[in-house]
């Protein structure tokens, strides 16, 4: 079986991991996987050192002209016998390529937004033979907007449980981070559906009864941090460290003694996910999404959506209460085993690939 993925967006992000997680581990199950995305991307870069073919493309809008014959010739070139598209750009450019070449398709769907109901919006999405969906979240949506349950599957993203071992090392000593200060963290890129604004203010009500720090890894939108940092009070804003984006998320999430996820808005969460592989003890806001693998003192504890107060409260209760932590942390690190391991993800879209390309 051989297989192109494309994908439009140039930044890393769940989406990305989930098309190089899926792409280096169907290889080493011996399936040849090529990938078309954008020129400069991150994905392409890091695909590129994992020893996956990249081919980049001009994969916009205005290009589709030049895109979809170049696709079909890769498709050709290659023997591709399914094509995956993720983002809207690449599955017009790769949805026309797959049909227009005889191929089969498959469309990932990786977040909340609702899609439109217009001719061309209806024509995209009934092209597909299935629809690969990152949580029942995502399809509820998508099944609200008019489209067939049977054309939905939902295979969740993963983590590398062996990358993402407790047993890492930590940042205290680079950051300068004594072993008795408490740290509460975030580790996604700054958007804001992400939520860290609420975090930030957060902080300034945690830190009044534990004096801790706050650390933040990944990429900033925008110029810099400036448009974050005035929600922290002046007197605690040494106490925030942004790291910005890390190649070594296992060493960052060992230096967190509380995760706090805040988003208002998720598809999944990988962020999340590789924090309760890590043991972390998660935070996390009170989403459907979220209701779906996490179980409110069991192996987290929920926080209303944009409640700074309300998240305080429960991360300042987290770090007053280390057997509370412990044994959320461990149970967060076996629901990561037990429900999105790596292999558990190969398993269900290698099966589903088979169901594709033996459909009549």
């Amino acid at each position: 079986m051989n297989i192109l993925h494309t994908e439009t967006l140039k930044r890393w992000g769940g989406q990305q991991n989930r098309v190089l997680t899926e792409a280096v581990g169907l290889d080493k199950r011996g399936y040849r996987v090529v990938v078309a995305c954008n020129k400069g991307s991150a994905l392409a870069e890091k695909l590129k050192k994992a020893g996956i073919k990249v081919y980049e493309l001009n994969m916009v809008k205005q290009a589709h002209l030049q895109t979809v014959p170049k696709l079909i010739s890769i498709i050709k070139k290659e023997g591709i016998d399914i094509v995956s598209t993720h983002s809207s750009v690449d599955s017009w450019a790769g949805g026309l390529a797959a049909k227009l070449s005889g191929r089969r398709l498959v469309r990932f769907r990786h977040n909340l937004y609702p899609i439109g109901r217009d001719p061309l919006t209806r024509f995209i999405y009934s092209i597909p033979d299935r629809i690969i969906v990152i949580s029942n979240a995502v399809r509820d949506v998508l099944a609200g907007c008019g489209l067939k349950k049977d054309r939905l599957v939902t295979i969740t993203s993963a983590v590398d449980l062996e990358r993402f071992d407790p047993a890492a090392g930590d940042l205290r000593n680079e950051l300068g981070i004594s072993g008795d200060t408490m740290v509460i963290g975030n580790t996604s890129t700054f958007t804001e559906v992400k939520g860290q604004e609420h975090l930030l203010r957060a902080f300034n009500i945690i830190n009044r009864h534990i004096p801790c720090k706050l650390l933040f890894a990944g990429r900033l939108d925008g110029p810099s941090k400036d448009k974050y940092i005035p929600h922290v009070e002046e007197c605690l804003r040494d106490k925030v460290v942004f790291l910005g984006h890390r190649d070594d998320i296992p060493r960052v999430l060992k230096t967190i003694d509380v995760f706090v996820y805040p988003s208002m808005l998720e598809g999944l969460g990988t962020a999340l996910l590789e924090a309760m592989a890590m043991g972390k003890t998660v935070a996390v806001s009170d989403i459907p999404t979220f209701r779906d693998f996490i179980e409110d003192g069991i192996n987290g504890l929920f926080f209303r959506v944009s409640d700074p107060e309300d998240l305080a409260g429960k991360v300042i209760s987290l770090m007053r209460d280390e057997d509370l932590r412990i044994r959320l942390g461990e149970n967060a690190r076996a629901t990561a085993i037990e429900r999105f391991g790596v292999d558990r993800m190969l398993d269900l879209t290698e099966s589903l690939y088979m169901e594709v390309l033996n459909a009549a």
